[in-house]
């Protein structure tokens, strides 16, 4: 039976992006891949032209898994408070259905020529351009009183995107969870604001 070589390839995606999420991109070596999926160097070759075109192949797949996440999100709702809520769980989630992927797409980056970084940066760009679409609206409903949309979304990016830093699969809070707390983090922020300390008036008299 002849095997299929998108599977072959997706394979040799998913494996790789383990293994350099458990021992790095640096740390890991094209034999370890190779020996991990019990195949000889030259098939990894075969795909990939180098252990950088293999690591683009990873980091593009990941944002390629959140732009269709994000999109699905958006396509879902016209209310653009459930939209951005909606992508954010998306988002989120994505943590641990494809923890290590997601590590090597916001670790790995910095190995990257140019040239890849360049292809990687417009898909960022179309993720970046998702969010703001959301922001903006919000904004126009008086939903958001920030001035620099472009901090808010950066912000969110800093929330979502280090979660797999700290999430843990066998702890006490299901991942979900934690998308809706980071969710009414980001809406109604940290502290009720009868408890917000009052300007000391009286500093410098």
């Amino acid at each position: 039976m002849q095997k299929n070589p998108l599977l072959e390839k997706e394979k040799i995606i998913e494996v790789a992006a383990n293994l350099f999420g458990e021992k790095s991109y640096a740390g890991t070596s094209v034999r370890d891949i190779s020996n991990a999926l019990d195949v000889s160097i030259a098939t990894i070759y075969y795909y990939f032209k180098n252990k950088e075109d293999l690591l683009f192949n990873i980091i593009e797949s990941s944002g390629k898994d959140l732009l269709l996440n994000i999109n699905k999100a958006i396509e879902e709702h016209s209310n653009p408070e459930e939209r951005l809520r909606n992508m954010l769980i998306r988002h989120v989630c994505l943590t641990k259905e494809k923890k290590n992927k997601v590590k090597v797409y916001v670790e790995e980056q910095h190995h990257l020529s140019k040239r890849f970084k360049n292809i990687i940066y417009k898909q960022h760009r179309k993720i970046y351009d998702a969010y703001i679409d959301q922001l903006k609206e919000l904004q126009k409903l008086k939903l958001i009183h920030a001035d620099s949309l472009p901090i808010v979304a950066f912000a969110i990016f800093g929330m979502v995107n280090w979660c797999y830093r700290w999430y843990r699969e066998d702890g006490t809070v299901a991942i979900e969870d934690v998308a809706k707390r980071l969710i009414d983090l980001f809406f109604y922020g940290v502290l009720n604001t009868a408890t917000q300390p009052v300007p000391n008036q009286s500093r410098g008299k």
